[in-house]
């Protein structure tokens, strides 16, 4: 009875033992593969989730945008976007590594111990090679690179002007530099300093090219700065295009002073402002005029418009090119003109219409004063000239004096050459047909009221407009 009594305490004692056992290696299993309580990996709570899972989460927290980078010796950035090349964050063996580590019986003591492990790893990475390959194969920096072996130093002409080709600038180790890119995104990152990853070649530079690249640094001055020129309706830009041009030259090459310096040419400046006077010049004409009677007319010839002051050009733009530095200069001129731009009349002149023997003085483009007059007898050969030509001189009580005439004025405005607007105190009348017959040697006669009325208002400089 004992004996049985025994066996009966015994197998209660025992069965909660075992119970206890059984269950605790039933939680040993289930911690097969997944990691204890109280670690993190790279501030993720990893307890009991397997390294898989562990490594989709971390894996989540990048951007799909990012890009591998490459920066050059200039400071200049190149980019590959991650996804062109299917690169992927990868903590897999990590992380296997970390649960290998662990024992899944000791689940227990990490439940109870008070003590958390924080375990930070840097992940690998995977990628396409040939798509890496051809990435960078059609990336400026790589693709345009020379051949080592026959390098060109050399200044040429380019679309805007001295261009320097150097093949030494910028040249990489191509083999090298995969080489760097790939090593860089195995270990996880994606930025490459091809400086500090010592990418570049190792060049020997020749005297000529020592040479070439000084005379372009000393050439950078001359082509790093601009000089506009303000016209009324349009700028003419010195820059490195025109620079071309007035820089001397010694055949096909750079002329340099005896420090080896370059120059400009004083001829080349001449023919750039005498290219500046062919264009923007309107003294002579042509110009286009819209009469009072209505219409568009062409007058071919005359005096009135703009003129450049070619010597004072020559001379300011040398200075300007001389000193090396950016402006915005107004040119010079020896005669202006009233208008808005350089073959534009302006809305205050004088206008003389010979068919209709009238004279119209417009301000600001306001009628303000019209008289009929008497204009040159064409049958005599004294008809007056069509031309666009402006007010000169004024002179009040002045002695006309001709080959068969002397007639005294007491208003006189010079118009073009020895013609101008005046009293007539021999007329009593003016307009129609008068001057056919009796008209003057080509001076504009008009009524003596009038003519010292316009006298009054009008300056010098006043364009005026004679046509038919």
């Amino acid at each position: 009875m004992k004996k049985k009594l025994l066996t009966v305490l015994t197998i209660l004692i025992l069965a909660p033992v075992c119970l206890a056992i059984i269950a605790y290696l039933a939680l040993a299993y289930h911690y097969r593969g997944k990691f204890l309580s109280g670690i993190s990996i790279n501030n993720v709570y990893a307890a009991e989730k397997t390294p898989d899972e562990v490594n989709e989460i971390l894996k989540g927290r990048y951007s799909e945008n990012e890009d591998l980078t490459l920066k050059d010796k200039y400071d200049k950035e190149y980019k590959i976007p991650l996804s062109d090349i299917d690169f992927e964050y990868v903590y897999i063996d990590q992380l296997n590594a970390i649960g290998d580590t662990q024992n899944p019986l000791l689940w227990g003591v990490n439940a109870i111990s008070e003590n958390s492990v924080s375990i930070d790893i840097k992940p690998t990475g995977k990628y396409n090679k040939q798509k890496l390959e051809d990435a960078l194969n059609e990336m400026d920096l790589l693709k345009n690179q020379a051949d080592p072996k026959n390098l060109r130093v050399e200044i040429v002409k380019g679309k805007d002007g001295y261009e320097l080709i150097d093949d030494t600038d910028n040249l990489l180790n191509k083999d090298k530099t995969i080489e760097v890119i790939e090593k860089t995104l195995d270990e996880g990152d994606i930025f490459v300093d091809l400086v500090d990853s010592d990418c570049y070649e190792e060049i020997e530079y020749t005297q000529e090219m020592r040479d070439t690249l000084t005379l372009w640094h000393k050439l950078e001055k001359f082509t790093d700065f601009k000089i506009t020129t303000r016209f009324y309706n349009e700028d003419e830009v010195i820059d490195g295009k025109v620079m071309y041009d007035l820089i001397a030259k010694d055949g096909n090459k750079i002329a340099v002073d005896e420090f080896g310096n370059p120059y400009f040419d004083e001829e080349a400046i001449k023919t750039y402002v005498e290219k500046m006077a062919n264009k923007y010049d309107s003294v002579g004409g042509p110009w286009y005029f819209q009469p009072t009677k209505g219409g568009m007319i062409k007058i071919e010839k005359g005096t009135y418009g703009y003129k450049l002051n070619q010597n004072k050009e020559i001379e300011e733009l040398t200075g300007a090119l001389e000193a090396h530095e950016t402006l915005t200069r107004s040119p010079n001129y020896s005669q202006k003109g009233w208008g808005d731009s350089t073959g534009d009349i302006g809305s205050t002149y004088i206008e003389v219409d010979i068919s209709d023997q009238h004279l119209y003085y417009y301000v600001s483009g306001k009628l303000v004063l019209d008289s009929d007059v008497v204009t040159g007898n064409p049958n005599r050969g004294n008809g007056t000239p069509e031309r666009v030509c402006y007010v000169y001189y004024k002179q009040r009580n002045r002695t006309l004096i001709g080959p068969d005439y002397q007639s005294f004025v007491s208003y006189w405005m010079a118009v073009y050459n020895n013609i101008g607007i005046h009293d007539a105190s021999w007329r009593g009348k003016y307009g129609g047909e008068i001057y056919k017959s009796a008209g003057s040697h080509g001076c504009i006669n008009t009524p003596r009221a009038k003519v010292s009325e316009l006298y009054d208002m009008v300056e010098i400089g006043t364009p005026v407009v004679i046509h038919q």
